[in-house]
Formats: structure tokens, sequence, C-alpha cells
């Protein structure tokens, strides 16, 4: 499937501000199952962006903004053609055990044990990766506002409504709690072909089974198709937050994040 995106996030600070860096995970994946045709970052005031590569495979952009500056907006425009739903990148020795392991986001804790226990334990990796989605779905409603960027899987099980985020650090924490390797997928999500548009930024997990990762989207219930559009995987937000920086003084800031995402044939639909 075609799929265009825009990304576009504007920062206000309260009074001027120096030595800016930033990092982006926005820019669609090369790989994991999908082909990037083109990306272009427009960033104001003008730098340079330095492309890299993390641990995890993923490539994210570094920009420096070293004069004083009191905003800054930052734009991606890209076309990707996601490919197959299921990745092929073997982890590394290292690489499976961290997508074992918990973490801040996604602990462990008999509270998530309970929850599963009507979940056959005997599941191979597929299967208990659509079980747990669809528990997940049923039990928990979405809803924003009643969660944070700061909130783990066991904020979703005490307040019983979250984001996908919180979706997502929760079914991790199941299956890695059965010995089932999954990782956090952060990226982007078209609507439906006729479907109104809604927030595209998204998060879902990959379950690493026999022949591949397998994507699972708990707060859709859904199999990851072609409308999902990856941008990075990591043990869970916090490796791949789509920004992340710091800056010298004292400044407040205020953000705010426009999406739009359309795959080609709701593009045509629509002229």
């Amino acid at each position: 499937m075609h799929i265009s995106v825009r990304w576009e996030s504007s920062y206000l600070y309260s009074q001027g501000v120096r030595l800016l860096h930033t990092e982006l995970h926005v820019v669609p994946a090369d790989g994991f199952g999908q082909r990037r045709l083109s990306a272009e970052l427009t960033l104001t005031p003008q730098a340079q962006p330095q492309q890299l590569s993390d641990a995890f495979g993923n490539e994210y952009h570094h920009v420096d903004f070293l004069q004083e500056v009191d905003r800054i907006h930052l734009v991606l425009d890209a076309e990707v053609e996601t490919e197959q739903p299921v990745g092929h990148d073997e982890p590394t020795p290292l690489m499976r055990h961290l997508f074992l392991a918990p973490t801040l986001r996604s602990p462990f804790d008999p509270a998530v044990t309970e929850l599963c226990e009507g979940v056959p334990a005997d599941l191979d990796p597929l299967a208990a990766g659509q079980a747990v989605a669809s528990l997940l779905h049923e039990r928990f409603g979405f809803r924003v506002g009643t969660t944070d960027v700061a909130s783990t899987a066991l904020d979703l099980l005490e307040v019983g409504h979250g984001v996908c985020q919180d979706f997502t650090h929760l079914m991790l924490s199941a299956l890695r709690m059965r010995g089932i390797p999954a990782r956090y997928v952060s990226g982007y999500l078209a609507p439906h072909v006729g479907e109104e548009a809604a927030p595209a930024s998204h998060a879902w997990v990959q379950v690493l089974t026999p022949d591949g990762w397998h994507g699972f989207d708990p707060a859709n219930d859904t199999r990851q198709d072609g409308r999902y559009v990856l941008t990075a995987v990591g043990r869970d937000y916090d490796d791949v937050p789509p920004v992340r920086g710091a800056f010298t003084g004292s400044a407040d800031q205020q953000w705010d994040t426009l999406v739009r995402v359309r795959s080609q044939e709701q593009e045509q639909q629509q002229q």
C-alpha cells in the first residue's frame, strides 16, 4: 500500500534558549517490511539534520540549533510503500534478551498475571499475541487524557482507560512474562478508505515467531496490515519517542503536533 505522511510539530519557548539538541524518530523506516520512497525534513530555523542509527537498527535524526531561538518548527513529508506486514530481521541473542526483559514502562507484576489468567499458557506466540490483544481491547477503553506520556502499563490497569501507548506497554508486559519476545513499535496508522481521519501517530506490538515479527494492535484489536507505517522499534516508548531534546536555559515550552496520513486509495477517492 502506498501511503503519504505529513508530520508537523511546533515548539514555542517563553524566552530564548540556546544549544537546543533534538532527536527525531519520525521518518518512516526503510526496512522492517516496508520501503521508504521519499522523505524530506524541513526545519525552521534552518539546521542540518544528521542521520544516525541506534542499537535496534532504527535510523533517526539528530538536530542542533546552536543559536538562541524562541521557537522551532519541524515538518516531515514522506512517501512509503508498506510491502508486507511481517518483519524478517532476526534479533541477536542480546536483542532477544532485551525484548524478553521488563522495563519501567512494561514491568512484570502479579496484576498482569491475574489479568491474563484466562489466556491459555500453552498458546504459540502468534495465538498468544492475538489472544492478549483481544483481551486488552475488551477490558480497557480508549480515552485521551486519562494517562500521559509518563504513564506505565500499571497505570492502564488502575484507571481502565488510556491511549495506544498504554495498551502497547501492557501487552508487552503480558507477553514477556510468558517468555514471548515482543517489541514496541512507533509509527503511523492510515485510516481505512472512506473512514474519517483520526489522530494518526500510533504505537503497537510486534511478536517474534519462528517466521518473523508479527504486529498486533491492542488498542484496535487488529493485526498489523498495510495501513501501518513503522518509524522505529524498541523495548518501550522510552527507546523511540518521536521527539526528544534538551536545551540550555530556564524557559517554559509549549508544543503542538499535527499528523496527516493518507493511502493512495484515499487520495484517489477524494479527487
